[in-house]
């Protein structure tokens, strides 16, 4: 897939570290949509197709850990495609870790990242 034809969904409540984000994704091409916590990002991927989802964990409202199993549900009804999840945290000990995958995420990238660590990921599932 070329990156044009790519649609990302980006969770993340930090305004600074979504302008980050945003940049580095849109330098490499991505179309990208914010959601500022889990319930937007569900209503979000109930109303739009996406190929990847970069998601924080620790969120007002809902928290990317509940999103992320309310998302497998979706999928595992039928209601949503399966989606690849990327955790984006500063939660990187290996139980945050293993939370992420036990709640469905299929990758994990801790914050802060470069910019290619980023590409590198995303790559992976695309």
């Amino acid at each position: 897939m070329t990156p044009k034809k790519v649609k990302i969904l980006l969770v993340e409540d930090n305004e600074l570290n979504q302008k980050f984000a945003l940049a580095v994704l849109k330098r490499l091409g991505y179309v990208t949509d914010v959601a500022k916590n889990g319930l937007v990002a569900l209503e979000l991927i109930q109303a739009n197709k996406y190929d990847l989802v970069l998601m924080d964990i620790q969120m007002p409202e809902m928290n990317g850990i509940e999103a992320t199993i309310a998302i497998r549900k979706l999928e595992a009804a039928n209601i949503i495609e399966r989606v690849p999840i990327i955790a984006v945290t500063a939660f990187a000990m290996e139980h945050d870790r293993r939370n992420c995958f036990d709640a469905g995420m299929d990758d994990f990238l801790s914050k802060p990242f470069k910019p290619a660590e980023l590409e590198l990921k995303i790559k992976a599932f695309l």
